[in-house]
């Protein structure tokens, strides 16, 4: 059975970590990208296209070889200052340039350390990606053992 997108955000709220993955295959990365905006207009969200803002934003293109995982996270907690939803799209381009290890302390951030009980990380995190192995093979659950790495499929149309 599909997945009401707008009641499973509303149960990541009641969550301590509040972080997700959504993936679907390259093919449909642009449905991914409509979607996800679709829901970020109705939660009223911040949306960010990361590729697009790498392109257009020169200190972040000319720094990109420097731009780990702690900075990704830096750059999540500021960004989603004073926001409740942050959408992180298009964000594959980022962890491709990274180490398996540095992809794994990635995900790791997701699963455990983007914690909402933390004043600097309240906001319900979602980051789109594109389906790999790597996703696939992903454990992160929430407190219910439910899925965090979900696919676009997962969800009703909406």
């Amino acid at each position: 059975m599909a997945l009401d997108v707008f009641e499973y955000l509303n149960q990541l709220e009641l969550e301590r970590y509040r972080a997700i993955i959504i993936h679907t295959i390259p093919s449909r990365s642009e449905l991914l990208s409509k979607f996800i905006i679709k829901v970020c207009k109705k939660v009223e969200g911040k949306y960010i296209d990361l590729l697009e803002t790498f392109i257009s934003t020169s200190d972040l293109n000319e720094n990109i070889e420097y731009f780990g995982p702690d900075e990704f996270k830096e750059y999540l907690i500021k960004e989603s200052e004073s926001e409740s939803t942050l959408i992180i799209d298009r964000a594959d381009f980022i962890l491709d340039t990274w180490k398996k290890s540095e992809r794994r302390d990635f995900f790791q951030m997701i699963d455990d350390q983007w914690d909402g009980f933390k004043e600097r990380m309240r906001a319900k995190i979602i980051i789109c990606l594109q389906t790999s192995q790597e996703i696939e093979k992903l454990k992160i659950m929430n407190s219910l053992d439910e899925k965090r790495v979900l696919k676009l499929e997962d969800f009703n149309d909406i």
